[in-house]
């Protein structure tokens, strides 16, 4: 657990209220409506934590928050204050806009991934097998919803699926209202990643997903 203490210098408060003071609609205050502390009881209970009380008159009162601590690993942050990531391996990117393919690998490129490029979901097929063929395994994807005249992502995580049922594929659109961005699981993919992102989404992404 993670003990948080908040300590007050104020009048403290007498015993016979500590027991109540979480009671919701009590309260001492002529103009209060006794839901504060209640509230936070609540909350920190939903969160499968506990919350206690020292005070004493003339003395203040410090309250001691329990929380569970997180059995995932933390997101890494840098000096900053924004996330880190660094990878290795390829990341397999699939758009028709040649701009956006090209600042996509950028970024893939800055946190440590080689990047494939690809123009339709029947290239990045093509050269998924290639490279399962020659021993060097797909880090991750990342599929454009739509193609202009070709094959976009929805139709090629099929063929994906049946080269590799475990590699992380991942959709982008900037249709965001589309039921494959909002519901991507139940169209075969990892997540979905709305347009435009940034370099923080990208990030958050992959330290979700990729370890």
């Amino acid at each position: 657990y993670v003990k948080i203490s908040i300590k007050d210098h104020g009048p403290g408060i007498p015993q016979e209220q500590l027991s109540r003071i979480f009671d919701p609609f009590y309260t001492t205050k002529v103009k209060g409506h006794g839901l504060g502390l209640a509230t936070s009881y609540s909350i920190i209970k939903r969160h499968n934590g506990a919350i206690d009380v020292e005070s004493e008159v003339g003395m203040g009162t410090t309250f001691h928050i329990f929380l569970p601590s997180s059995k995932e690993n933390v997101l890494p942050e840098s000096k900053n204050g924004t996330m880190i990531h660094r990878g290795e391996g390829n990341i397999l990117i699939m758009d028709d806009e040649p701009d956006v393919l090209e600042v996509v690998g950028e970024m893939v490129m800055a946190l440590g991934y080689n990047a494939i490029l690809t123009q339709n979901g029947q290239e990045a097929i093509d050269k998924h097998r290639e490279e399962l063929n020659a021993g060097r395994k797909i880090k991750a994807m990342l599929f454009d919803l739509t193609i202009n005249g070709g094959m976009g992502g929805k139709e090629a995580i099929t063929e994906i699926r049946k080269l590799d049922k475990d590699v992380p594929v991942f959709v982008v659109s900037g249709y965001s209202k589309d039921p494959v961005i909002a519901n991507a699981a139940d169209y075969q993919f990892t997540a979905s990643l709305p347009k435009p992102f940034k370099l923080d989404d990208l990030i958050a992404l992959f330290n979700r997903f990729l370890h």
